[in-house]
């Protein structure tokens, strides 16, 4: 009988402890786990850390996808289609951002090369270098291509209009002039009223309701296409695609009655040797004889 008290006491001591256990736990718990979050807030595991390092661009690896050169001398053309080549560079060699400026200004040449050497000494390396890629753009922008010949551009955009069939080259350099001379289609609603303005046939692209630029540039190639196939309109490459096609069968046109020519040229050879006895019949008269004989 006291045996069996000493393991009633035994197992209701147990299970004090064992509660009492469990209420220390959950206060200590959280506890626990609201330090764990600051520690690893405070110091946030790397990335790259249990792993294979991503790769780092670098500058032999950013030579090696062959970025555009910058010597100012291509106008302000040449400098837009520079900053397009360049960031196609950044995409393809995975060129970070805080790179761009580093790498891009590492190809200039002659007086590309000059300016940026005086906007280091004036600024400082450093500063210079933390320069954004958009701000470097609106340096350069501002430095090559100067206010005359910006006046110039809006001469070029305001008179761009399409020549005949030659959509693809219009919309080119539709493309190329809103870039350099932003505020001509501000606000940006008007540039669909002045790329329509520019075209050919502008009523019919009007009457189809384009409602971005998108879409006047879709329903205008299609429209221009079909007109150049029909003949309406002309474009130097289907003009020369017309001319090739068109000279193809006119040789097998003239094979045909080359063919028919030998024929009648051997059939006019054979009525000329029926004819010939007959001539030397009639010329060979006996009267030129009696004449020779005194």
């Amino acid at each position: 009988m006291s045996a069996l008290r000493h393991h009633r006491h035994s197992s209701n001591s147990g299970r004090k402890m064992a509660a009492q256990i469990a209420r220390q736990m959950a206060a200590v718990i959280p506890d626990m786990v609201a330090q764990i979050h600051q520690t690893i807030n405070a110091n946030p595991i790397p990335a790259t850390q249990g792993g294979a390092n991503p790769p780092r661009c670098t500058i032999k690896h950013f030579n090696s996808c062959n970025p555009p050169k910058y010597n100012e001398s291509e106008g302000a053309t040449g400098l837009l289609q520079w900053f397009e080549s360049m960031e196609n560079t950044f995409l393809h060699s995975d060129c970070p951002e805080n790179l761009s400026v580093h790498f891009a200004t590492s190809v200039f040449h002659k007086r590309a090369l000059t300016w940026w050497n005086g906007e280091k000494r004036t600024r400082g390396l450093e500063a210079a270098m933390a320069v954004t890629w958009n701000k470097v753009k609106e340096l350069m922008t501002r430095e090559f291509c100067p206010r005359n010949e910006g006046k110039k551009l809006e001469v070029v955009f305001w008179e761009l209009q399409q020549e005949s069939g030659e959509n693809l080259a219009y919309t080119t350099r539709f493309h190329e002039l809103i870039l350099l001379v932003p505020h001509m289609v501000t606000p940006f609603t008007r540039v669909i009223e002045k790329y329509i303005g520019g075209l050919p046939m502008q009523n019919i692209v009007w009457g189809r309701n384009p409602s971005t630029l998108e879409d006047a540039i879709r329903l205008a190639a299609t429209l221009f296409d079909n007109h150049v196939k029909a003949g309406t309109l002309t474009r130097k490459g289907a003009n020369k695609l017309t001319d090739k096609t068109s000279t193809e069968p006119s040789k097998d046109v003239k094979a045909i009655p080359s063919s028919t020519n030998k024929k009648k040229r051997k059939s006019n050879n054979h009525s000329y040797v029926i004819t010939t006895p007959t001539a030397p019949k009639v010329q060979a008269t006996p009267a030129t004889q009696p004449n020779k004989k005194p």
